[in-house]
């Protein structure tokens, strides 16, 4: 198992370093996450999160409640620490672009984002169940996580970007901790979650498209 493990990590970095994440993939990465849904239509998710709230502690959520809290901080200021280094360099107007890309894939996505809450209205799990509390800020409609699409479009975009399994790991772990957060933070299904992935992946593999043709900062 383990070297099943090792193959699948370093299938994963040779594929982030290549950037070879093309359209069949990401209509097979789109596809997974459409099925993933329906199943957590189907299953009890107020029975998950409320017994998911039972399992935590006051330093759990503190700590969640700090992650989720971040992501203003961390989906631009990751970025905008590679724009200030690419500042120093002699690729300026590369490095600006490429902060665009990463501006206008979070934005456009949670443009999207919005506008789909807007439209299916669906409430938040702690206005539908009494077991469950609500432990983080979560005004308006329940799908899809805003928070969860603004951390993995920005993740996303910089894993397109940079290709570096070493920036990677650590933004992907940040994302699904975040979208974990939400769930166990009473705000949001696990539906909402994959939603958001599902248009953060749709909205930065779609932008990636448009600034390949019009921009070089996909050539490295």
């Amino acid at each position: 198992m383990a070297s099943g493990f090792s193959r699948f990590g370093l299938l994963a970095s040779e594929m982030i370093e290549q950037n070879t994440f093309n359209s069949r993939r990401y209509s097979a990465t789109a596809l997974g996450l459409i099925g993933m849904m329906v199943c957590a239509k189907a299953l009890p998710q107020l029975d998950f999160i409320a017994a998911l709230q039972r399992s935590g502690n006051s330093d759990v959520t503190a700590a969640l409640q700090f992650v989720s809290d971040s992501i203003t901080f961390v989906s631009f200021g990751v970025p905008l620490i590679f724009l200030a280094f690419g500042e120093r360099g002699a690729h300026r107007k590369k490095s600006r672009l490429s902060f665009l890309y990463v501006g206008l894939s979070i934005g456009l996505a949670g443009l999207v984002s919005y506008l789909i809450k807007k439209t299916t209205s669906i409430p938040r799990p702690y206005e539908i169940d009494e077991r469950i509390t609500q432990w983080s800020v979560g005004g308006g409609y329940s799908f899809p996580s805003g928070h969860t699409t603004e951390a993995f479009a920005s993740a996303i975009a910089m894993i397109f970007l940079y290709r570096n399994w070493r920036l990677a790991i650590p933004m992907l772990l940040w994302a699904l901790t975040v979208a974990f957060s939400r769930v166990y933070l009473g705000v949001h299904y696990p539906f909402d979650i994959l939603g958001g992935v599902l248009i953060a992946l749709t909205v930065t593999f779609l932008m990636r498209i448009v600034f390949q043709q019009k921009t070089e900062i996909f050539n490295r």
